[in-house]
């Protein structure tokens, strides 16, 4: 059963993805879109797993398919990691280089404000378990 959820959320992730990668075209050969997912795929990701994930209330296929199914398909290492390539292949070394450390910058940083945000909304002890 959660390999079904993870697959429909997947889907949705999948089209989100695609829709904000047709959107968004490149600036001056850097890949706006995949860098702006990537951030707000960290962001989400880190705040889903200091909340939902942590509360009782919110049932744990929800998280996982959420998680590993919907935010999993909509981030992508795979298309950073391919067009860091195709940036290195047509000579733009430094925009290939400047891409890269701008998203593993920009990532962590998306990642620590989405944990952050989750530790203010659900600081420890301050969720309600159904055995209270």
């Amino acid at each position: 059963m959660d390999e079904l959820i993870i697959g429909l959320f997947a889907f949705l992730g999948g089209c989100l993805r695609y829709g904000i990668d047709f959107g968004i075209p490149n600036v001056q050969g850097l890949p706006v879109a995949t860098l702006l997912i990537n951030i707000l795929g960290s962001f989400l990701l880190a705040l889903l797993n200091t909340t939902w994930t942590v509360n009782e209330h919110i049932p744990a296929r929800l998280s996982l398919g959420l998680g590993t199914g919907m935010i999993g398909a909509f981030t992508t290492f795979s298309s950073f990691s391919l067009e860091i390539v195709a940036l290195l292949a047509s000579g733009h070394y430094l925009l290939a280089g400047g891409y890269a450390i701008l998203s593993l910058s920009t990532g962590l940083f998306g990642a620590l404000l989405g944990f952050l945000l989750g530790k203010k909304l659900y600081p420890k002890g301050d969720i309600v378990h159904d055995d209270d």
